[in-house]
């Protein structure tokens, strides 16, 4: 079976992270503090754009949560098989949409994790604060 060549479009940096690193590089310590207690995390995480898309088959480079992140994954052909692993390499679980369509999935511990996503064709995952 020969796969096609993957492609990725990574939504740039992690917006959590690309908000500390803006406070971290304001100098003066009063607007710094302010900046750190303006993030509003669960505003940074919500975005329309997708964390990781592509077609057919990709393995993302690791990732880490500091707390529960609901990952919601939509596939546009007949098969998805998108599997979760731990820093390990074991997998966490296995999930699946036959016939396109979306489902989501809550990644509950913290820690380092990455996908391998197989797909008949173009895909999607957001990662979003879970439901309340």
């Amino acid at each position: 079976m020969l796969l096609a060549s993957p492609t990725l479009a990574v939504n740039g940096d992690d917006p959590v992270k690309s908000a500390f690193a803006q406070c971290k590089s304001i100098d003066d310590t009063t607007a710094r503090l302010r900046c750190y207690d303006d993030l509003v995390i669960d505003e940074l995480m919500a975005t329309d754009e997708p964390r990781f898309a592509g077609k057919h088959t990709l393995k993302t480079d690791p990732f880490t949560i500091t707390q529960p992140t609901q990952l919601r994954y939509q596939s546009d052909g007949v098969i998805f098989v998108m599997a979760v692993f731990n820093e390990q390499g074991e997998i966490i679980e296995n999930l699946h949409i036959g016939g396109g369509g979306e489902g989501r999935y809550l990644l509950e511990s913290p820690g380092r994790y990455y996908l391998q996503m197989n797909g008949s064709t173009t895909w999607r995952v957001w990662f979003e604060s879970p439901p309340k």
